[in-house]
């Protein structure tokens, strides 16, 4: 079995957020799993940071939750873009050496 990576804080705080759509307008976890076509597993790893996600998830999950606000979804899929080797580089030349 692979060794899984730690998750990062932009992964649990994603997760939250998507259990707390779901959660507000009160549906179950089973149900949510049959309306994103996938199963119950995967959104549990996803709710709890276990597997990542992507924007374009996000925005189908944020629709089937009937979240009308497109502001917050849009920050919840910029959010699930990991970050990859380097990412630092961009801030290189605004630090002092």
């Amino acid at each position: 079995m692979p060794v899984r990576k730690p998750s990062t804080e932009r992964r649990r705080r994603l997760g939250v957020e998507l259990r707390r759509m779901r959660e507000h307008i009160g549906m179950p976890i089973n149900e949510a799993a049959t309306l994103h076509r996938t199963d119950r597993t995967t959104v549990s790893n996803t709710e709890s940071a276990r597997s990542g996600v992507s924007g374009d998830r996000v925005r189908v999950w944020a629709a089937n939750y009937r979240c009308p606000e497109t502001g917050y979804v849009d920050a919840l899929a910029d959010m699930a873009k990991e970050r990859g080797p380097y990412w630092w580089d961009e801030y290189r030349d605004s630090l002092p050496d």
